[in-house]
């Protein structure tokens, strides 16, 4: 066992940005040093980022934003302090889990570039039709990222038209661990 628990858990509010939903984000101090882990869990998962120089592993874990450092977590979009039990409770096992099964798992020092509102935006069709409740492509790659909303809302993108296109984004969102149709 790596990671024997979580100590000082403190659940907040986020600073405050007009028309998202509320959600807590939870600070823990970890009992251990897991900085041996992030590579086997970087090998794992999908969507990862890891910062060997700074020793952070960021990914998402059932929707949550986590961030991961050597003897600390930072967990988002969570409900409330009980919600922040549970998905920490899950890592702790996740953790533990991969670091047992180490000498199985190809280590991955890889780093991925973190999804950019531009990086989305220069895949979709910018014609700004409004189908998908945004007035721009720019606002719905912007909540795209922020996973306010999904690709398939992106009609033209599932056209013909677009299908070199839908391949890319998909393939970038995929990489980063996004939601993703199966078509």
């Amino acid at each position: 066992m790596l990671l024997k628990d979580f100590k000082n858990i403190k659940t907040f509010f986020p600073p405050c940005h007009p028309g998202e939903v509320e959600s807590v984000t939870a600070m823990a101090d970890l009992t251990d040093d897991i900085s041996e882990v992030f590579p086997y869990l970087n090998a794992l998962m999908r969507g990862t980022i890891f910062d060997q120089k700074n020793m952070t592993l960021n990914f998402k874990l059932g929707g949550h934003g986590i961030t991961l450092h050597r003897n600390k977590v930072v967990v988002t979009r969570l409900e409330n302090e009980e919600d922040a039990k549970k998905v920490l409770g899950r890592l702790k096992n996740l953790i533990n889990r991969t670091y047992e099964r180490r000498h199985r798992i190809e280590p991955s020092y890889k780093t991925r570039a973190q999804l950019s509102v531009l990086g989305v935006y220069k895949l979709l069709p910018k014609i700004n039709c409004g189908e998908c409740g945004e007035p721009a492509c720019m606002g719905f790659a912007a909540k795209l990222i922020t996973e306010e909303t999904k690709i398939e809302k992106c009609k033209p993108l599932f056209t013909e038209e677009y299908s070199e296109s839908r391949r890319k984004v998909f393939e970038l969102l995929d990489e980063a661990g996004y939601p993703v149709p199966r078509i």
